[in-house]
């Protein structure tokens, strides 16, 4: 009797619970809702009016943007605002209490392991990881690898990448801490490492692998003609040397400058349509022809790395969307496709702390594969354990 009646108020409770999760709503906010959208139904206008004021100044950033999470309970609203906050309001006839909780984040670290099948982006996916990450591995390599024309099936990378975590939820990416990409046979390692305010990505021998010049102006697209001294125009119909390297792409992609230097021409001819030349260091510089249109900039406009100067056209003497991009020095054209930019190193007086700082990166990426058979030959047999090359 006794066992009957603990099972009967088991039961009972049960239902209970299930009962009040039941009568739970989670709505995301829609287009032209607000507020007065969620509580019209529970608290007068004016109450609404109080309430949203009493948010702002517990939460001064608050706005109701569109996708925010709604949890809409009898006696209760909550709304999540962003990953980390959540807005409690308890309703009391026609008032409110409201408690807010902002969540902490946890940071972990993680190894990601990817082979290279046809693309960056989807060897990153079929690693399990988001997309972006892909974009954050690209960036710290864009001096050392064209990852749309020097990429190839076979390549393999691994990355040793922070991971924040609320609620219990993946929220995004952190830095990446250290990264070993094998393209072509070549081993590059970068190490993640930060002094004086300056935070960069070094090989194991203190070398910056950011350099002067970018690999390329654009991200993710394809070559469509090659530097040459002689090609048949596809316009013209005879033929010319070609001084650049043709990246197809659709209209409207940012470009972006090389490297620093100081804008010279922006401007509009009948050959190369809206084109913008940059002068750089040591008698470089750079041309970006068949512009749909220019970002802000002037002529004498200071211009850092990686800054969007435009975006791909097919203006001038042109067969579709693409961007025709030339380096000079000197007045003489240099094939962007093997030309070789400078190394930028570290300071001497950080090197020994350099050494001392990345040693943990390197002992974690290193473990990594030994826990992964498939990476476990891909070193190059010229590389120490630390990623120096022999």
């Amino acid at each position: 009797m006794h066992l009957r009646r603990v099972l009967l108020v088991l039961t009972l409770l049960v239902f209970t619970i299930f009962s009040a999760n039941a009568s739970d709503k989670i709505h995301k906010i829609q287009t032209g809702e607000s507020l007065f959208t969620i509580f019209s139904d529970r608290l007068s206008a004016a109450t609404i009016l109080n309430l949203e004021k009493e948010i702002k100044r517990l939460v001064p950033d608050f706005t109701l943007r569109i996708g925010t999470i709604v949890k809409i309970s009898p006696a209760s609203v909550t709304l999540s605002p962003d990953s980390l906050t959540d807005i409690s309001v308890k309703l009391l006839d026609d008032d409110f209490d409201i408690k807010v909780t902002n969540h902490p984040v946890h940071t972990v670290t993680s190894i990601a392991h990817g082979v290279v099948e046809s693309s960056l982006t989807d060897a990153m996916a079929k690693a399990g990881e988001g997309i972006e990450l892909a974009f954050m591995l690209a960036d710290i390599y864009e001096w050392e690898i064209d990852f749309f024309h020097a990429l190839r099936k076979g390549d393999t990378f691994s990355v040793l990448v922070e991971k924040k975590f609320a609620k219990d939820r993946f929220i995004g990416y952190g830095k990446i801490l250290a990264a070993d990409f094998v393209n072509q046979g070549r081993f590059l390692r970068a190490l993640y490492y930060e002094y004086n305010g300056v935070k960069g990505y070094y090989d194991a021998d203190g070398k910056s692998l950011k350099k002067g010049f970018l690999k390329a102006p654009l991200k993710f697209t394809r070559i469509s003609s090659t530097y040459t001294g002689k090609r048949l125009h596809p316009v013209l119909n005879k033929y010319l040397p070609h001084h650049g390297v043709d990246y197809a792409a659709p209209v409207g992609t940012p470009i972006l400058a090389t490297a620093d230097g100081t804008v010279l021409n922006r401007e509009y001819n009948q050959f190369n349509g809206n084109y913008v030349k940059i002068r750089h260091l040591n008698g470089y510089e750079t041309l970006y022809l068949h512009l749909s249109k220019f970002a802000k900039i002037k002529k004498g406009s200071r211009i850092s790395q990686g800054s969007v100067i435009g975006y791909v056209g097919s203006t001038g003497i042109s067969s579709g969307p693409h961007l025709d991009y030339r380096i000079k020095q000197g007045g003489k054209f240099l094939n962007p496709l093997t030309f070789t930019s400078p190394n930028l190193k570290l300071p001497k007086a950080q090197r020994e702390a350099f050494k001392e700082a990345v040693k943990p990166l390197v002992a974690k990426i290193n473990n990594a594969y030994g826990r992964d058979i498939r990476f476990s030959f891909l070193r190059d047999a010229r590389v120490r354990s630390d990623g120096s090359m022999m």
